[in-house]
Formats: C-alpha cells, sequence, structure tokens
C-alpha cells in the first residue's frame, strides 16, 4: 500500500478518535450533571453507541490501511 493511502487512512483513524474524546466526554458530562431525566439517560446512551460505531470503524480502517500487520 502507497504512503498517500495510508496516510488518508491516518486521517480518517484521527478524525474518528476525536469523535470518540468528544462522545466520552459528553458521556462523562450527561453522568455528572444526570438529573433522571430521560432526554438525558437518552443522550448518554446515544454517545456510548457512537462510540462503539467509531471504534469499529477504527478498527477497519486499521486492517484496511495496513497498520495491524494482518
Amino acid at each position: 500500500m502507497d504512503n498517500d493511502k495510508a496516510a488518508a487512512y491516518g486521517m480518517w483513524i484521527a478524525v474518528l478518535a476525536l469523535v470518540s474524546l468528544v462522545c466520552v466526554i459528553g458521556i462523562a458530562w450527561a453522568e455528572l450533571t444526570s438529573t433522571g431525566h430521560p432526554a438525558q439517560r437518552l443522550l448518554g446512551g446515544g454517545l456510548i453507541g457512537v462510540v462503539l460505531l467509531a471504534y469499529s470503524f477504527i478498527l477497519l480502517l486499521l486492517r484496511k490501511g495496513g497498520f495491524t500487520g494482518v
């Protein structure tokens, strides 16, 4: 795989990692400010789902980019 493709995969991995970090901060904020309102619980649960999706795409990009050696 050439370096341009690897760099593109690396950029998308970094973007998804940043999205995950923002979601984790959002989860912590939702938990710390939880008043028991259903919308806040829905927000925290939705952010957990986004983190899981982002991590699955990060793993996919790591494999497609040849970063794992597999």
